[in-house]
């Protein structure tokens, strides 16, 4: 059916496996209104019907992502589900064969498909429940047990740029300060221009996604955050490549991404001790310095670049240690406080009977 709507037409098919119409679209023409419903109503196929890699494709085609990067990930998430049940109709997947699934495989790959399956129940190609909801797997704790590292434990880490990559060394040295003291995620570290570093603040204007596109920050606003000294100074130790924008770049001057920074971190992270340590727990010390120095979650939060008033932070990222938190709770006492007076037995035996 299409249904004038403005000066724009609706689109929606009947779907038998429902028994409802299912919404297609708004198109500006009615000649592109007239092939997308031609196309669901080729498309349109009863659920018992439809195997797993029919609706793998149907999902990847019909419910694009808008980041180019994003649906990369989910093409990747699905390999497995396409190979596992790329013949099984959907009416064989019960719950139980789903939950044997799930736990073999990563829980990226799991949300995935559970997106998968939701969507075709919205679009009427399952009747429902969802067979990949509800599964009671046990989560993944990720960087909730993570022990932040110390002020002088960072140091030390970035000096070890120093003695593995020679003349490239201060540069890969200060970009692991840089992102330990300002919190910055890779993405934004790479995307990071000169024009965008003032004498005290960063401004957070793009971050290079995972297909080497330029695009807002996460949760797409820019931001300001602060530049600690420390931070500061390990700039200073560098001298910029005046060829191109970016601040932190690769030993031939080009633009730094993900293989690149795993091919300078690795060696890093295995002469200081720590060959598993990944490069963003330097946004965990972040988190975790900025509430030992007696910020406010919410504080930390804007300069993370959250926009739940501080929950994550505390939830994920922030882990003041416990002798920092008793040091800060002497130092609340240490003033004011009367002395402690020792009472001695009887004094507070009263002069009246029971």
């Amino acid at each position: 059916m299409i249904v004038k709507r403005g000066d724009s037409y609706g689109v929606s098919v009947y779907d038998p496996s429902s028994k409802k119409k299912r919404w297609v679209g708004t198109f500006p023409t009615r000649r592109e209104a007239k092939e997308a419903e031609r196309e669901a109503s080729r498309r349109r196929v009863h659920w018992t019907r439809l195997t797993g890699e029919e609706l793998a494709a149907l999902w990847l085609s019909h419910h694009p992502r808008a980041a180019e990067a994003t649906k990369r990930n989910y093409k990747y998430a699905l390999q497995g589900f396409r190979t596992d049940f790329g013949s099984t109709r959907l009416s064989d997947l019960d719950r139980v064969t789903a939950r044997a699934w799930a736990l073999s495989q990563p829980q990226s790959n799991v949300r995935a498909v559970r997106a998968m399956f939701n969507d075709a129940i919205n679009d009427g190609l399952h009747p429902g429940p969802n067979p990949f909801a509800g599964l009671r797997l046990e989560q993944p704790r990720g960087r909730k047990d993570l022990i932040a590292l110390k002020a002088d434990e960072l140091q030390a880490l970035a000096d070890k740029a120093l003695e593995v990559h020679g003349e490239y060394g201060p540069t890969f040295r200060a970009m692991i300060l840089f992102a330990g003291y300002v919190g910055l995620r890779p993405g934004e570290l790479f995307a990071l221009e000169r024009t965008d570093i003032r004498s005290d603040e960063v401004v957070i204007r793009q971050s290079l996604d995972g297909t080497g596109q330029l695009k807002k920050p996460k949760n797409g606003r820019e931001r300001v955050v602060i530049l600690p000294p420390p931070a500061r100074q390990a700039l200073a130790d560098v001298v910029p490549r005046l060829d191109v924008p970016w601040v932190f770049v690769t030993k031939r001057g080009r633009q730094l991404r993900e293989p690149s920074l795993t091919y300078y971190w690795h060696p890093v992270r295995a002469a200081f001790g720590r060959p598993s340590m990944d490069f963003y727990e330097l946004r965990h010390f972040c988190a975790t310095h900025l509430l030992e120095l007696g910020l406010s979650p919410a504080d930390v939060a804007v300069q993370l670049g959250h926009t739940d008033g501080g929950a994550l932070v505390m939830s994920t990222y922030g882990h003041p240690s416990e002798d920092a938190a008793r040091e800060r709770l002497k130092r609340a006492f240490q003033t004011n406080v009367s002395p402690l007076r020792s009472v001695e037995v009887g004094s507070q035996v009263g002069s009246g009977g029971a």
